[in-house]
């Protein structure tokens, strides 16, 4: 099948589509050294607009289906099939107050949300209503520092284990196909706050049954392919945080743990089929993002068989944004965090920078 990916960054998702043995034409906002090795052909977008680009590379590249990534879930695409979540429920989904309230209503443990931050106790969580990645979030300690601006939410702040669930649905169905550790605000790889810094694959035990809890979130929003469920999994239990109905940042290490192809389980699912029960996991894999603790030059080549989302040589990252993505297998979550935590290390020799 000759498949479109584009989205603001999709290398891992083109990896696996390539993977299951189709055609990949990619089309993202960075055209990073190694999409190169996952597609036919690529292409560059500008960020800003990147909507607006949609038409021209489905002119251009004449796919038999398109899969939206980071960015433009929520686009139209008319004349091939596009594999994802229709745009309005990607929207309502993402819409942090309406899940509360739905999560609330159906039963399942949630954060009290609410668009000010009457009634919540300090210190509470601001937060986009709407984003991803943790962008935006931040801990409000007292009267003093709110600064509310429009499109934020007040969260009640709540502490616990990081967590998601990768999950298929069939729009009726669904089948958890993975447990994962989230990490977060990794300050050794530079992200600051709450900022999302990777996965590690599986998480450890205890799971909290997670996995079944997700499979009925993923069921009950009649929600189709690839999804996600993240938890925090706190001394009263596992809550809710959000629902990403899209492919998950956790793709990198749900392969290469478990060993089954996830584009291929997103395609049959869009004929209705589900996956088998995933095997146990062959090994633990771990993925992390670097981000940028000042304006960056890449100078050096920084192509290794650990790296991944790798920038060309010339390319400038402004301080805060991603750099690359650091990659390790192992046999237990301590030692691939260790060989993510040297390599982060040797990066910062090879470029002359202090994460």
């Amino acid at each position: 099948m000759r498949v479109l990916v584009i989205g603001i960054n999709i290398r891992h998702i083109a990896r696996s589509a390539s993977l299951a043995g189709h055609e990949v034409f990619a089309v993202d906002c960075y055209c990073d050294v190694d999409l190169a090795g996952c597609a036919k052909e690529t292409a560059k977008m500008p960020r800003e607009g990147a909507k607006e680009h949609l038409p021209f590379y489905v002119e251009k590249f004449r796919p038999d289906a398109v899969v939206l990534g980071p960015g433009l879930e929520e686009a139209s695409v008319r004349g091939v099939p596009v594999l994802n979540n229709p745009p309005k429920k990607t929207a309502q989904v993402s819409d942090k107050l309406w899940l509360a309230r739905w999560l609330e209503e159906k039963g399942f443990p949630f954060i009290k949300t609410q668009l000010s931050a009457e009634d919540l106790r300090f210190p509470f969580l601001a937060k986009p209503r709407r984003g991803a990645g943790g962008v935006g979030c931040r801990v409000v300690s007292s009267p003093f520092e709110l600064k509310w601006e429009e499109g934020l939410i007040a969260q009640e702040l709540i502490f616990g284990r990081p967590a998601s669930v990768s999950v298929i649905g069939n729009g009726r169905e669904a089948r958890a196909i993975a447990v994962n550790e989230q990490l977060i605000g990794l300050s050794w790889a530079g992200a600051k706050g709450f900022r999302y810094s990777g996965n590690i694959t599986p998480l450890a035990p205890p799971q909290c049954a997670i996995g079944q809890m997700a499979e009925e979130i993923i069921a009950a929003l009649s929600l189709v392919g690839s999804n996600g469920v993240d938890f925090l999994l706190t001394e009263k239990g596992p809550v809710v945080v959000e629902v990403n109905s899209r492919f998950q940042g956790s793709l990198d290490t749900v392969e290469l743990s478990g060993g089954d192809n996830v584009f291929q389980a997103h395609l049959q699912s869009f004929l209705g089929m589900l996956p088998e029960r995933p095997a146990p996991p062959r090994c633990t894999a771990g993925r992390i993002i670097v981000y940028a603790p000042c304006d960056l030059a890449i100078e050096a080549d920084l192509v290794r068989d650990w790296t991944s989302d790798v920038p060309g040589k010339g390319s400038r990252i402004a301080a805060d944004d991603p750099v690359l993505s650091i990659m390790a297998l192992g046999s237990s979550r301590d030692e691939v965090l260790a060989q993510l935590k040297r390599r982060t290390a040797m990066l910062g020799e090879i470029t002359k920078t202090k994460w």
